[in-house]
């Protein structure tokens, strides 16, 4: 197939998606960020869904489904689509299922190759989507025009400051006045998703942080514990049985790293490469661009967030000079470098606990997380760091036993 032809034929399998109104399930690995995508893709035409928390069942439909030495995210998010696929809630006919692919080392950018033969017998009619800005699955990757991906690249930045006040609310107030708040701003950001005003990130700011303003932290703050690792375990509820909660419970405030600041190592690994390697000639200008506009963005939201009394994620470069301390910048599978950074920013500021979350079958983070653990701990002794490891066998109970003997340690601000 000629790329002319390439083109044409995904131009008419998209508009086939939108025109007969298909259903396009996703993962649930950040909810408050895809409930602003699903409103962006909305405008766009596009029905995304989001499959919602399961129980036990679709991480045993993963496990018949996927090969058992797959790694842990892409056995339970295949068993999430399996499961809801069997629900009967959808015409098959006019449902696909969408997968983000980063293209990189990592085994997630093989995910689609793995759903597509768990869906050959029972649903060979639904088709399997990719989310990428690598090029990957030409034909079946999604077609982001420029306003699009900016309105995405906005919702990363409401979405992490949603994520980031509710953090450092929920453990100082009740549950209910704190999501009534976050229910009322996502309202507020979906209804002008489809409009200019979606592109007023003070304005929108400004509103976020005002339905907030009454649910601050107490000044002696709850000792804080950072979650770091996968991405995908790290951020989703259902991956690490709920792990924010838990620690909640047990009188804990959790820091979680913004998915800005993933999208900015992605970025600056693309740079670096060109730096080190001369790869990419054709594309490090825009990358450069895009890392200059996003790290200005980051910037501007921490000032406007500190400026309302509440704490603001780590400024990239310093998250990248903590890790230059512990690891070179050129070990990029997986997560690769940024989970050493981030234990080292968490470590030498206020964030003294961390969890490593180590998804099963994942080498690469296995390596830059438990593996990292000993020289982040040698440069900063009083640091207390748990790895957590994650698979679709294990129990939860087993993951709450190896928590409580962090928190029997918990270490707070000096």
């Amino acid at each position: 197939m000629t790329k002319a032809e390439e083109k044409k034929a995904r131009k008419a399998l998209w508009k086939k998606f939108v025109d007969e109104k298909f259903t396009i399930l996703a993962p649930d690995m950040l909810p408050i960020h895809f409930e602003i995508f699903t409103a962006v893709l909305a405008a766009k035409g596009l029905n995304l869904k989001i499959v919602p928390p399961m129980g036990r069942e679709a991480k045993d439909e993963g496990l018949r489904t996927v090969q058992n030495d797959a790694c842990y995210p892409a056995i339970i998010t295949t068993g999430q689509f399996v499961s809801e696929l069997k629900t009967g809630k959808y015409d098959l006919s006019k449902t696909a299922v969408i997968m983000s692919q980063t293209g990189g080392g990592c085994r997630a950018s093989n995910y689609i190759s793995l759903i597509r033969k768990a869906f050959e017998k029972e649903f060979p009619t639904v088709p399997v989507l990719s989310l990428n800005f690598s090029g990957l699955e030409k034909l079946y990757s999604i077609p982001l025009d420029l306003s699009t991906s900016m309105k995405l690249l906005y919702s990363v930045m409401y979405g992490d400051l949603l994520m980031n006040l509710v953090d450092q609310a929920e453990p100082y107030h009740d549950r209910e006045k704190v999501q009534a708040a976050l229910r009322g701003c996502l309202d507020s950001l979906k209804a002008q998703a489809a409009h200019r005003a979606f592109y007023n990130a003070k304005k929108n700011y400004r509103m976020i942080l005002d339905a907030f303003k009454d649910l601050k932290p107490a000044e002696e703050r709850k000792p804080r514990v950072g979650i770091v690792g996968e991405i995908y375990v790290k951020y989703s509820p259902y991956a690490n049985n709920h792990l924010a909660n838990f620690l909640v419970e047990q009188g804990c405030e959790v820091v979680y790293p913004s998915l800005a600041e993933f999208c900015l190592y992605c970025l600056y690994n693309n740079i670096n490469d060109y730096k080190r390697y001369g790869q990419g000639k054709k594309t490090v200008f825009a990358f450069k661009i895009a890392y200059k506009l996003f790290l200005r963005a980051t910037r501007n939201e921490a000032k406007i967030t500190k400026e309302a009394g509440f704490k603001a994620y780590e400024d990239f470069e310093y998250v990248v000079s903590e890790g230059e301390k512990v690891i070179d910048t050129g070990v990029k599978m997986g997560e690769g470098w940024l989970i050493p950074a981030e234990m080292v920013a968490y470590a030498e500021g206020d964030t003294k606990n961390i969890v490593v979350v180590q998804p099963f079958g994942c080498l690469p983070n296995h390596i830059v997380g438990k593996g990292m653990v000993r020289p982040v701990k040698a440069l900063v002794p009083e640091a207390n760091i748990i790895p957590l490891d994650f698979d679709a066998s294990s129990t939860q109970v087993n993951q709450e036993n190896r928590l409580k003997l962090m928190l029997a340690n918990l270490r707070r601000k000096p």
